[in-house]
């Protein structure tokens, strides 16, 4: 015979012991919540049976949208698209090469050596742009507002443009990397 005895939760004792505490505000604010967002379920449910092209165009958009965000690259991608593209060339004479894209990487590595290449992500796609000064550089140029560049010549700094996974300029100009012309 056992000496512990089985304690019957009684829900009753339960809901008087945190009635007019936070937690009771806490649960009365989750359960909204579900509420909510279960009349938005049915509500989308219906509306989707009502308005079936709407409902499809409506899921595609937002299917693409996340397979942006999904397969959106990065620094390091773009690294490795500029490093297999050098090798890339550099199995191809000079004198068969194309100059436009011998130019480019050459362009690319001394800004890569120089660290001037920057990245940023905005989601769905990502940008990578050279700057008018190395982020470990503190002289007087780099670190005066006044003297730093404009944003309305910003286009004229942008490298290059990564969308589905792509890097479409340094993509489009390998594309006939091994044609002089």
């Amino acid at each position: 015979m056992s000496f512990i005895a089985k304690r019957v939760i009684d829900p009753a004792v339960i809901q008087q012991k945190i009635k007019g505490t936070i937690v009771e505000k806490w649960m009365f604010y989750w359960k909204s919540v579900m509420r909510d967002y279960k009349d938005v379920v049915i509500g989308l449910k219906e509306e989707a049976k009502q308005k079936p092209k709407k409902a499809v165009a409506v899921i595609t958009g937002f299917t693409f949208l996340g397979i942006c965000a999904k397969t959106n690259p990065d620094l390091k991608s773009f690294r490795a698209k500029h490093i297999q593209s050098v090798v890339d060339i550099s199995l191809v004479s000079s004198t068969v090469a194309n100059p436009t894209s011998l130019n480019h990487l050459k362009y690319l590595e001394k800004c890569f050596n120089a660290s001037l290449i920057r990245h940023q992500s905005f989601g769905l796609f990502s940008l990578i742009w050279v700057d008018t000064s190395s982020d470990k550089c503190k002289n007087y140029e780099s670190t005066c507002e006044y003297m730093n560049w404009r944003y309305v010549n910003f286009h004229r700094q942008v490298v290059d443009v990564g969308f589905l996974g792509i890097w479409w300029v340094i993509s489009r100009k390998m594309l006939d990397y091994d044609i002089n012309y």
